[in-house]
């Protein structure tokens, strides 16, 4: 986020952006040597606004009295508080200050309030009004004859007032005048504008005439606009000098403990306003500084009538970032944005990174008089109520105008523990998505050193913010309770794995980061769940032995609270459980294999790119023709975690099946599923009562319109019995609550009335069915009532047949008669024209007046039945839950069904097996599924078989890649990895055929990548990577590595690629592609009997140094890489390509002669050495009988548990510190050491 104060900028260079520099910027002299450079200077600095101030002012000044006007006493002027600047040539102030309820916060230097004229707002001509508003009328008898005006005492629209004297007059247009005359033909000089228009001033403040020939006109206007500008000058100094010493401690920002920016302990979000200060303040001001004193990271709009308002620092952001014009009011530097575009300015702010409060305004000012009144208190000092109702952060947006997509965005609060000397930690996490108010918790026990389990969560969740634990410092000693704050390793896989966007908050331990006990404590003070029980989920973590999770939500809660969203989202109690792997029911995808597969993002694209960049490509925009939000939500938690179960697994394929064997039932439902709102959503806005009735009545019309398409789904499967309804589908609408549902909505449909909610966004109750809003529409018909009698009273008693109400903007109901007509001098008098003239009648007043506060009372009494209306609905959420899951599974089954269609040909169901065993996967004419539907026909399809599918079957659980660079193999490999995430997600793939038992996890080492971030080189991510896949892969794992071994030197590479091939082939047993160049690791291991040696087949040209890759996966060890003719192909020069291909000859050759040199002398030894895998598998075969004759009641408790478990049970695994199966070893001797006849047997 931008620093709220550009702290990091000297402190006298930062002088030039400091509070006074707007009005201090000293401004280049005018030329004193050019009339018509004074001339221009004049015209630059005046607008519209300011020669109508100036219009007007003579136009006050020089009434003419014309017969036959109406009588009637003068109203007394209203003081109107405009503090816009002269400059802003907009409507914005004077809208905003027909709507501004404060009267005790602005300053006006040697000048009072300036009365407001009543102006005419009819089109009669400029005359007509000028006569109506500025003649005396002519009294009756007894009455007091009107006081003239005051003259105005401001030149120039809104701002702060400068004095002109109360009695100078401006001369009149029709006059005529020589003293311009002379000084513009010469005879007289031109003032100077370094005598700030003194000249000027004196001679318009002398009652001079000014020249009305037209030839004069513009220069008339400039020199008036002249001396408008000379006095806001005066003004702008004026207000600077009074507020140089006002605001100088922001020259010294400090947090709230009085800790300057850059020293250690700074909290950004606090600012420490002086003693002093809060005395000079306003009322005003303190309202304002009360607030933004404890967030001045976060950029505050402040509600001011029909304006949002920002001021000091946040007006400096505005104007900078988007260019929003800033002027002085309210002795701050301010600048605003009207209320409807709100939600447009805040995302433009949110999208630069800021966080943003919304401070709101109560009440309005008539209801504030009429609390005042109500309760018989003193008037107060003219303020009205207002409050921080929101503080609004990427990650916890609510407001569907500024939700940016429909997937979820996380907040996520993280604390750590210290478990043991290797470096591992536990972690407690607690994560919310705001727009649905879904909480999920969990613990990770015992991390790794790597952080694996940490790094696969942030990969799934990808968290907007994350809170955490402010440290003590750059290494933090982990408490036991996680209050410490995060290592520097935790740190480094959460920046490497977080996105650049993604914004970090740091809470002060047990004060503002909650412990366990105190989580637990503000949970039950708070009384989130209205005295029931907590959430399943919660309580689990409460009554945890280590209490991390219940840490984390400490924290969520904390931080959600200072935002204001606590109460609305934790009282919905959606907590639920949360694993980062789901290992025993699903395919376990952890965070390398997600970034390397590309299934949620491109990991090329983890910078700042937004969230649709990101998911182009990916295997889930492969996936994803959802309908619904909700829909698409779900879809993604279906692809982070795709099935394990055969039958599950079969049970969506059959539903695939179905919808592509009936399209018109598919097209059906998505006829119905495309027009849904974002119902899940909506019920959580509801809920928190932060809904508008629009979106409120699209909650209604969804949910009814998913009440009618699960009813048309069911008719259409009994109108159709040779085509039953798949066992998924039939289960899905047996669980879908259509007669609750239907019950819920008609309850509350017949609470209000539909029609002026669809016109008006209003919900209105029907008539007896709310008692207060009966009541006050009874006193409004009764009022409505006496004003249509009050009319027809005057029309006899004035005899004037055509007497009507006029409603003029805010004053409503105004008598209007002909101008002739005379009228009683108690009649106040409006507004007037030539024709006519409006008034209120003392009656007509108090009744004007007491319709006011009806409609207010009957506004209040509709916002309360709004929230009663919207609690009523809220008792049925879990009701309206049930339905939307249940929809929201139907639109992502037809969702892969749709990608299924989209497959391009060839594709096929897969068959999944049902049997136990070790994994086997078998695709013929395999595609890569994201290249597929655009590249089908170029793109070579491959065999891929591994595994057995049988016990008799010797298929190499292993393939050996070898082949040219740019050959495929890496294609290969993601192409076999994306199509068994497909398979058991439930969607076709692109293959001929397609056989498969399912996978219980799927590791991949693919690309070569460093970690910066991290502190990690690409050797140690490799073998980091590695080291995952060692601890956890089992028989029915799928593992996949490319190029092992790069990072280092070539011996040490090929000698780790060589250690872990064979411990994965002899030891481990799973499903294994190893992609490698070094050509020794295939001599050695090209006999190992459950390794297939292949490569990717090529057509190479020498002479001309080119080579044709067909992408053909074939049997057998590719000779070369053919390095050298890549390089010719990049554009390396050739003489270069050749250099190295000699070199290359002559490495070749001396490995070569070292070779057959040990192989002579091994032929002469009397003794042969065994090979040193087969060594490695007789040590190894002593070291583990070992350990399973020292824990042979484990080992034999596990066999009968889990036939592939470890060898040595649990106890012997962590003795060992390793991951073996016994089958494997044993299976893999048998076929080592017997003859492939015997080895059968």
């Amino acid at each position: 986020m931008p620093p709220a104060t550009p702290s990091g900028t000297p402190r006298a260079a930062r002088t030039q952006t400091s509070l006074f520099s707007f009005f201090t910027t000293p401004k280049k002299p005018a030329r004193k040597d050019s009339q018509d450079a004074l001339l221009d200077d004049a015209t630059a600095m005046i607008d519209d606004a300011m020669l109508d101030e100036v219009a007007q002012a003579e136009l006050t000044q020089t009434p003419t009295k014309k017969p036959g006007l109406a009588q009637g006493i003068k109203r007394k002027p209203q003081p109107v508080y405009r503090d816009d600047d002269s400059d802003d040539s907009d409507d914005m102030a004077s809208d905003e200050d027909a709507a501004d309820d404060d009267r005790d916060d602005d300053y006006a230097p040697g000048a009072a309030k300036p009365g407001r004229t009543i102006a005419d707002s009819d089109d009669d001509d400029d005359d007509a009004m000028t006569d109506a508003v500025s003649s005396p009328p002519a009294s009756d008898a007894g009455s007091e004859p009107p006081s003239p005006s005051p003259a105005p005492k401001r030149l120039r629209r809104g701002g702060r007032l400068a004095a002109t004297g109360s009695t100078a007059k401006l001369p009149s247009a029709s006059s005529e005048g020589s003293a311009l005359i002379n000084m513009f033909s010469g005879r007289s000089a031109i003032p100077s504008a370094s005598s700030d228009g003194s000249a000027l001033m004196n001679m318009f403040s002398s009652g001079a005439a000014l020249p009305t020939s037209p030839s004069l006109a513009r220069t008339t206007t400039a020199l008036s606009s002249l001396s408008v500008a000379s006095a806001k000058h005066q003004r702008a100094a004026a207000f600077a000098k009074k507020n140089e010493q006002r605001y100088a401690w922001l020259e010294d920002v400090r947090d709230a403990q009085g800790i300057r920016p850059g020293e250690p302990g700074y909290d950004p979000r606090t600012l420490l306003v002086p003693r002093s200060a809060w005395q000079q303040f306003s009322p005003f001001e303190r309202q304002y500084w009360e607030i933004k004193s404890a967030r001045w990271d976060t950029v505050v709009f402040f509600k001011k009538g029909k304006f949002y308002e920002l001021y000091e620092n946040d007006a400096s952001i505005g104007h900078q970032e988007f260019d929003l014009k800033m002027t002085d009011r309210v002795n701050m530097r301010m600048a605003g944005v009207p209320e409807a575009s709100f939600d447009h300015w805040v995302a433009q702010f949110l999208a630069r990174g800021y966080k943003v409060a919304r401070v709101d305004q109560l009440e309005t000012k008539l209801a504030k008089d009429m609390r005042e009144r109500a309760s018989g208190a003193r008037k107060g000092d003219g303020l009205v109520a207002r409050e921080l109702t929101a503080v609004l952060t990427p990650a916890t947006l609510v407001d569907p105008t500024l939700l940016a997509h429909d997937l979820a965005t996380y907040c996520l609060a993280l604390v750590e523990a210290a478990t043991g000397d290797n470096g591992g930690a536990s972690f407690g996490v607690a994560f919310v998505d705001a727009a649905t108010a879904q909480f999920h918790l969990t613990t990770i026990d015992a991390d790794d050193a790597d952080r694996s389990a940490l790094e696969t969560l942030l990969v799934q969740l990808s968290p907007r913010e994350v809170v955490h634990v402010r440290g003590p410092g750059d290494v933090c000693a982990v408490d036991a309770d996680g209050m410490a704050g995060l290592t520097p390793a935790t740190w480094r896989v959460i920046k490497s794995v977080c996105a650049a966007t993604t914004d970090f908050v740091a809470l002060a331990a047990r004060r503002e980061f909650w412990d366990a006990a105190t989580a637990r404590r503000e949970i039950e003070q708070a009384d989130y769940f209205n005295g029931a029980a907590w959430p399943p989920a919660l309580q689990r973590a409460a009554d945890s032995p280590q209490p991390l999770a219940l840490a984390a939500v400490g924290g969520l809660l904390s931080y959600l609270r200072s935002l204001r969203l606590d109460r609305g989202l934790a009282s919905l109690a959606n907590f639920a459980d949360y694993a980062p792997t789901q290992a025993a029911s699903s395919l376990v995808l952890d965070g390398p294999a997600l970034s390397s597969l590309d299934v949620l993002a491109v990991s090329a694209d983890r910078g700042t790119a937004t969230q649709q960049q990101r998911q182009a490509g990916t295997l889930f925009a492969l996936v994803d023709h959802t309908h619904t939000p909700f829909g698409r939500r779900l879809l993604r938690r279906w692809t982070c975690y795709p099935l394990r179960d055969p039958a599950a697994i079969d049970a969506r394929l059959d539903v695939v099946d179905y919808l592509l064997a009936t399209p018109d039932a598919a097209d059906a439902l998505t006829d119905a599923l495309a027009p849904l709102p974002d119902i899940e959503r909506g019920l959580s806005r509801i809920h928190a009562g932060r809904c508008r009735v629009a979106d409120f009545l699209a909650v209604l019309k969804g949910l009814d319109a998913c009440t009618r398409m699960a009813a048309a789904l069911q008719s259409t499967a009994d109108a159709t019995p040779s085509r039953p309804l798949p066992a998924r589908i039939a289960a899905l609408l047996a669980a879908f609550p259509s007669a609750e549902l239907e019950n819920a909505l008609a309850d509350v449909n017949s609470a209000f009335d539909a029609a002026p909610a669809t016109a008006e966004g209003r919900l209105v109750p029907f008539a007896g069915g709310d008692t207060p809003f009966d009541e006050v529409c009874a006193q409004l018909a009764e009022i409505d009532a006496w004003l249509d009698a009050h009319l027809a009273q005057m029309r006899t008693q004035l005899k004037c047949s055509g007497a009507v109400y006029r409603h003029m903007g805010k004053e409503p109901y105004q008598l209007e008669v002909p101008a002739a007509t005379r009228v009683p001098s108690s009649f106040l008098r409006l507004s007037a024209t030539k024709a006519v003239a409006r008034y209120w009648s003392p009656e007509l007043r108090d009744a004007v007046q007491r319709r006011a506060e009806a409609l207010e009372t009957r506004s209040l009494v509709l916002d309360g039945f709004q929230t009663r209306l919207y609690a009523r609905f809220d008792r049925h959420y879990a009701l309206a839950m049930r339905a939307v899951n249940v929809v929201a599974e139907l639109d992502c089954l037809l969702s892969l069904a749709r990608a299924s269609a989209a497959m391009g040909a060839p594709s096929c169901r897969p068959t999944i097996l049902h049997d136990a065993g070790a994994g086997y996967v078998e695709f013929r004419e395999l595609r890569h599924p994201c290249v597929a539907p655009t590249a089908a026909s170029g793109f070579v399809a491959n065999d891929v078989v591994l595994g057995s599918r049988t016990a008799d079957d010797n298929t190499a659980s292993a393939i050996l890649l070898t082949g040219p660079n740019m050959g495929g193999k890496s294609t290969l490999l993601r192409q076999l990895c994306c199509a068994v995430v497909l398979a058991q997600l439930g969607c076709h793939v692109p293959a001929r055929t397609a056989v498969l038992r399912p996978v219980d996890r799927l590791f991949t080492r693919i690309g070569a990548r460093d970690s910066l971030v991290a502190g990690r080189s690409t050797f140690m991510v490799e073998m980091a990577e590695t080291s995952a896949i060692l601890r956890h892969a089992t028989p029915a794992s799928l593992v996949v590595l490319d190029e092992l071994g790069r990072g280092t030197s070539t011996h040490d590479g090929e000698a780790v690629a060589f250690s872990v091939l064979h411990s994965l082939c002899a030891r481990l047993g799973c499903l294994t592609i190893f992609s490698t160049h070094y050509g020794l690791l295939a001599d050695a291991m090209h006999a190992h009997p459950r390794l297939r040696p292949m490569s990717m087949a090529c057509s190479v040209d020498e002479e001309r140094h080119r080579v044709t890759f067909l992408y053909r996966l074939v049997d057998g060890i590719a000779q070369k890489s053919h390095g050298m003719n890549v390089a010719a192909m990049a554009g390396v020069p050739l003489p270069i390509v050749h250099r190295a291909a000699a070199v290359a000859e002559r490495f070749e050759a001396e490995v070569k002669g070292k070779k057959l040199l040990s192989q002579s002398e091994q032929k002469q030894d009397a003794e042969p050495e065994l090979p040193l895998a087969a060594l490695s598998d007789f040590a190894n075969l002593l070291r583990m009988a070992a350990l399973q004759s020292s824990s042979s009641d484990d080992a034999a408790a596990a066999k009968v548990a889990d036939p592939l478990c470890p060898i040595a049970g649990a106890q012997a695994a962590r003795r060992a510190n390793e991951n073996q199966y016994w089958p494997c070893i044993v299976d893999h001797l048998r076929r080592s050491a017997l003859p492939p006849t015997a080895a059968n047997n």
